[in-house]
């Protein structure tokens, strides 16, 4: 099977869809076992790796970019509806 997802960083937690998958669909990832989405996404948007807890830090390309606001589970489309932007260390 060809890839349609791509892990960037061994520390990442979430991959990027290669193409756009409906429900259901296998994500196929070189050296990992394939998982199923549990709803559309859109080609380039994030999906999680494995379960992400609620203000658990989401990372891609090895560093923290997003923070979870609810639980998201393996599979799930990861974007502003489940997390929101990390602001870092904001101090002068």
């Amino acid at each position: 099977m060809k890839n349609n997802a791509l892990k960037i960083n061994p520390a990442d937690n979430v991959v990027i869809a290669l193409q756009a998958l409906k429900k259901g669909d296998a994500v196929v990832l070189e050296n990992e076992q394939p998982f199923e989405v549990t709803e559309d996404i859109p080609a380039g948007h994030k999906i999680a790796l494995k379960d992400i807890a609620s203000g658990e830090k989401v990372y891609r390309y090895g560093e923290p970019i997003l923070e979870a606001t609810r639980e998201i589970h393996r599979g799930e489309w990861v974007h502003l509806h489940n997390a929101r932007p990390c602001l870092g260390d904001l101090t002068a």
